[in-house]
């Protein structure tokens, strides 16, 4: 009946959150957080030394292989995911092995089949892009049958697109009541599937289906971009359940399960890895003087240097900028630090503060600029969020321990609509498309265009959708990869504080023996299929190269 609709609904959602989960976490990393990012040229990921966090480090400089845990951990979460999503659909339709009609339906288990239509349209999407060709399992499959793999990228991309449009077609997906509606952003919904069915439109190079889906999303006003000055909050629980969330699995603290809550859901120890390593300080920064366990964070995550300094040609000192990271001077002298008795002290004071900077004489690894978009906070620092800083609880809940995240990881938000909207508008309708590109860069308060190109829309894509899984993929469909990722890891930074409370601050390169990776190779544009699937499956070819 409609309750066990409803209990395979909640199995699915559920499944965002396990070990392998698009939000969950395994062991110090979110498999899709830390795997992407790091494929691209935004992010290195630094930690303490050069052999540092290496089962993700490899991404960074293309030495991973087919047999990577967290490369079979992502394939795994992808398929755990497709399958709780056939459990629905394959019981409550007749897209089972041999055509069986259901026993019950319902208004209940109409609008189940079609969450779990965009649920498993956004899986197999994700999978297409990194995999090309992956298995498009559309029903349960029984003991004795396999996968099969698609043909082509494009089958499975003209699948996805297919099943969003049954999900809209059917009127039983739920939809946002505008922007205000936080409950919609949990939810497989209208806006949701309008957004994924548009963006497997792009990736499969059909710009007048991206116009279709996109420019209903938009036209419809169910979502909204926040203002400028609350950018900072799109990252953090200040910003859950916000007017531009397209998804975001929503973290529920439950008491019944203490280890799952703090293991998975509040992904457990990918706060160390970000927070600044704090134990190379002379005292913590105040925004993150307990976090985690007092402090001591791992240094993963750093901003590529001279993707930062375009970044502040590009930006300036937006709030769009200052909620990514701060230069070495705002990270200085413009937040407290814990053990400071200047911080409301002048320039001066705080330039030979012994209380703040770097203390380690190998200083901070792979640092010049200090990234804070995906960082844990446990006070919101007033640099970023102004005078009413203080009115804003942090990240972690201290109920799980320090090294915990209370924020909704979100998958998808209204601006990267419409950045896609805007690029699909090129060579068509450009006024609507230089329109929808505007209001992202007057959000971030830099000024509009009068006009757009293709390298406007790379350069906003950049900016705004940092470190929010895009980069890489954006360099594949553009075939800007070999170029951009050419010297991908073989440079890297340490930001040096050889005396606290002196000014003598540098920074310098570090090359050679800091590099481990081969270099580009154009097998690189597609992930490998993980040996386990390889040899679980015949049917399963592997990716050129690999």
């Amino acid at each position: 009946g409609d309750a066990a609709a409803e209990a395979l609904r909640a199995n699915m959602y559920v499944s965002c959150f396990g070990a392998h989960g698009i939000a969950g976490c395994e062991g110090i990393y979110n498999n899709q957080l830390m795997l992407f990012n790091y494929s691209s040229d935004d992010i290195l990921a630094a930690g303490g030394d050069a052999e540092d966090h290496l089962d993700f480090r490899v991404f960074d400089e293309f030495r991973y292989d087919n047999a990577n845990g967290p490369l079979k951990n992502l394939y795994n979460g992808y398929a755990s995911s497709i399958l709780a999503a056939n459990f629905i659909i394959s019981k409550y339709t007749n897209e089972n092995r041999n055509q069986v009609e259901p026993e019950y339906t319902s208004a209940v288990t109409n609008k189940c089949v079609a969450e779990a239509r965009v649920f498993r349209a956004y899986m197999h999407m994700m999978m297409a892009l990194t995999w090309y060709q992956p298995c498009i399992v559309d029903r349960l499959l029984e003991a004795d049958e396999l996968p099969v793999q698609a043909e082509s990228q494009k089958q499975v991309l003209d699948w996805v697109i297919a099943e969003c449009e049954k999900a809209l077609a059917s009127n039983a997906l739920p939809k946002r009541n505008g922007p205000s509606d936080a409950d919609a952003t949990a939810r497989m919904t209208r806006g949701f599937a309008q957004f994924v069915a548009g963006k497997a439109a792009m990736f499969n190079n059909d710009p007048a289906t991206a116009r279709k889906y996109l420019g209903a999303l938009i036209s419809e006003g169910d979502y909204k971009l926040v203002d400028g000055k609350d950018f900072w909050k799109l990252t953090h629980v200040a910003g859950d359940g916000n007017s531009e969330v397209l998804f975001a699995p929503n973290f529920i603290f439950d008491t019944n399960f203490n280890d799952f809550n703090a293991t998975q859901r509040g992904r457990w120890m990918i706060a160390d890895v970000l927070c600044w390593r704090t134990d190379a300080c002379a005292t913590p920064p105040s925004v993150c003087e307990n976090l985690p366990a007092k402090g001591g964070g791992w240094n993963g995550g750093a901003i590529q240097q001279d993707f930062a300094k375009k970044f502040l040609e590009h930006d300036g000192n937006s709030p769009r900028r200052l909620a990514t990271f701060l230069t070495p001077d705002e990270w200085l002298y413009e937040m407290d630090w814990s053990g400071s008795a200047v911080n409301g002290g002048t320039l001066a004071e705080k330039k030979v503060d012994d209380k703040r900077g770097v203390k380690s004489t190998t200083g901070i690894y792979s640092h010049e600029f200090f990234e804070w978009k995906r960082m844990v906070w446990e006070k919101i620092p007033r640099i970023v969020a102004g005078a009413d800083a203080a009115n804003y609880r942090g990240d972690n809940n201290a109920t799980l321990g320090a090294n915990s995240n209370e924020s909704n990881l979100c998958i998808a938000r209204y601006a990267e609509a419409l950045l896609l909207y805007a690029e699909a508008c090129i060579g068509a309708d450009e006024a609507a498309g230089l329109k929808a590109l505007n209001e992202v860069r007057t959000r971030a308060q830099i000024p509009a265009l009068t006009s757009m190109t293709y390298k406007d829309i790379k350069d906003e894509r950049r900016a705004e959708l940092f470190y929010e899984q895009e980069r890489f993929f954006d360099l594949q469909r553009w075939g800007d990869a070999p170029t951009a990722l050419a010297n991908k890891g073989k440079v890297f930074y340490t930001f040096h504080g050889y005396k606290p409370g002196t000014t003598e601050w540098k920074v310098e390169a570090v090359t050679g023996t800091a590099y481990n990776g081969p270099g580009w190779q154009d097998k690189y544009m597609l992930l490998p299929f993980p040996n386990e699937q390889l040899s679980a499956n015949p049917n399963l070819k592997q990716n050129p190269g690999w």
